[in-house]
């Protein structure tokens, strides 16, 4: 018997790559499990709280789905007739972005410099720029849309959450068992999910009502977005201020946008250096270089939906290769033991 158990580096990488085309192929599906999972893990905590103390778990999930499909229901009637309205502005957008655009080249123009060349690149037209930024914001909302489906795969997901947290309590499970590992990597992903939710909700209800206060339409919606852009540490925030920014220069002008700049720059800084550290006292480190990798790597496979999922889902995967690591070491122990012993007899 060899001493070492080894995969042959070419075909961990055949693996890999199988496996991510796999992903990129059922991207659209995968989006939805994704979503219902990370609101599974969002909202298990009150489900655990319930059975902790001795409620029945019909009850426990029943209580918990009824305040899931209120708030979301709330959430969705008025994200779609945020975007009802917005569909109906979209031609004073396009008009407004078409001036703004025209002048700038005008102002660039009058202080001698040649625009020719960026006139004819389509990278920097009104149009392509009010297409990128539509399909990205489509394709977010478009998973969140499917709020029946993925509240259905919710429930299903926080049904067998319940029954494990339930087993594990009564010690059921091997040390080793894929249910405890599971729950393990839950953990850390609540740890996030509840410390990324609770400050980006502050400052999502803050950007709101600076955004009510200024009269910028859609102010619900871009609170929203600054919500989920939250889950994106250090470049979420750049994300989120983008479109109101851009929306109060189309119907205001430019003193209304950096007032949004301004305010929304405040808010960051006062939830994540004041607020946050004085409630939840805890910190994910979790460095630039790794935010941004995440951001393109998951955005390539899952879509824009993956630049809000790329951290939670890097977590997950460096937990299961800690968890493969282990099982490997263990495997490669039991065969050198297993050497030993023969070679002994």
């Amino acid at each position: 018997m060899s001493g070492k158990l080894k995969i042959h580096p070419l075909l961990a990488v055949a693996c890999i790559v199988i496996i991510v085309a796999g992903m990129q192929a059922i991207a659209p599906v995968l989006n939805l499990f994704l979503v219902a999972l990370l609101l599974a893990v969002t909202v298990m905590p009150v489900v655990a709280w319930q059975l902790n103390r001795g409620w029945p778990r019909t009850l426990a999930l029943g209580l918990t789905i009824v305040f899931v499909i209120i708030i979301g229901a709330f959430l969705t009637s008025i994200l779609g007739l945020a975007i009802n309205n917005m569909a109906e502005k979209v031609p004073f957008y396009k008009e407004r972005i078409t001036v703004i655009y025209q002048s700038g080249l005008n102002y660039i123009a009058s202080k001698g410099i040649n625009m020719t060349d960026i006139e004819s690149l389509e990278l920097f037209s009104p149009d392509k720029l009010f297409s990128v930024g539509s399909s990205f914001i489509e394709g977010i909302f478009s998973t969140f849309g499917n709020f029946f489906f993925v509240l259905l795969l919710m429930i299903f997901i926080l049904i067998e959450f319940s029954q494990i947290h339930l087993r594990a309590g009564r010690k059921e499970y091997e040390t080793d068992s894929w249910q405890l590992r599971f729950s393990e990597i839950a953990n850390d992903l609540k740890k996030y999910v509840s410390i990324t939710a609770i400050s980006g909700l502050m400052a999502a209800v803050a950007n709101v009502v600076l955004l009510v206060i200024l009269g910028v339409d859609f102010a619900i919606m871009w609170g929203f977005l600054s919500f989920l852009f939250s889950f994106i540490p250090n470049l979420g925030f750049i994300l989120s201020v983008v479109p109101p920014a851009l929306i109060a220069l189309l119907e205001y002008g430019w003193p209304q946008c950096l007032i949004v700049v301004v305010g929304f720059i405040a808010i960051n800084i006062i939830v994540d250096n004041i607020l946050k550290p004085r409630f939840l006292g805890q910190k994910f480190n979790i460095s630039i270089l790794m935010v941004f990798v995440s951001l393109l790597f998951w955005g390539w496979v899952l879509g824009p939906i993956g630049a809000i999922l790329g951290v939670p889902m890097t977590i997950a995967v460096k937990k299961i290769i800690i968890f493969m690591n282990k099982d490997i070491d263990g495997e490669n122990n039991l065969v050198l033991t297993q050497n030993q012993t023969e070679s002994e007899d």
